[in-house]
């Protein structure tokens, strides 16, 4: 959906890491250097964030770019600087590099004109459809990955949000655990990475099995 490119930015001291922390842990509010103690904050705030951001969107409405950034701000907001914000410097992953930092604005803009307009709000009887919705919004948000951290969780978000929209319950995630499913994590990986060439069929197959659980 956008153009890729390999162009590589400062990061802001928001988002570097914490001093004297291994470059492990990023700069954040509270000081935490310790990764298994920033898990289980993030953690912690993510079940207060998912509890209070079904109060704010109803069934009939249809998600935004600023939409997605007040959830990363909701959730993260008490732990960085950088919450809501897009990020600011390019991150690859394995052998993928993730949308340039300076084009992240106008993908997000083409992702909420082109995408987030047509299947939002995600309102279906028809299970197929609601998979297909969901898969595709949730691959072209992670490929764009806008945020410096926890680009999955707020694309989890949005899921569960879009199927409380067809009046399913939130997502159960087992099904692509990277820890108790590997094997359904690697699928989901690879259906990612079809969406890359927009095969959406493998993602739509996954959240159908999920919205089944």
């Amino acid at each position: 959906m956008c153009p890729k490119s390999s162009d590589r930015y400062s990061v802001y001291s928001s988002e570097d890491y914490e001093p004297n922390g291994d470059n492990i842990v990023l700069r954040n509010r509270l000081g935490v250097k310790s990764q298994t103690e920033m898990d289980a904050l993030e953690e912690k705030e993510l079940f207060r964030a998912e509890e209070e951001v079904f109060k704010l969107f109803d069934k009939h409405h249809q998600f935004t770019a600023q939409d997605i950034q007040n959830i990363h701000q909701l959730w993260l907001g008490d732990i960085y600087d950088f919450a809501g914000n897009y990020r600011t410097v390019t991150l690859t992953k394995d052998t993928h590099t993730f949308a340039a930092a300076q084009q992240i604005v106008s993908c997000m803009q083409i992702f909420e004109r082109d995408i987030l307009t047509k299947y939002t709000p995600c309102n279906s009887t028809d299970i197929d459809s609601i998979a297909y919705a969901i898969g595709l919004v949730h691959v072209e948000l992670i490929l764009i990955h806008p945020f410096r951290e926890g680009n999955g969780r707020v694309a989890r978000i949005l899921a569960d949000l879009m199927a409380s929209q067809s009046d399913y319950p939130p997502l159960d995630y087992s099904e692509i655990d990277k820890i108790n499913n590997p094997e359904g994590f690697q699928k989901y990986i690879a259906a990612i990475q079809a969406g890359m060439g927009r095969d959406y069929q493998p993602i739509t197959e996954i959240f159908k099995k999920i919205l089944r659980c």
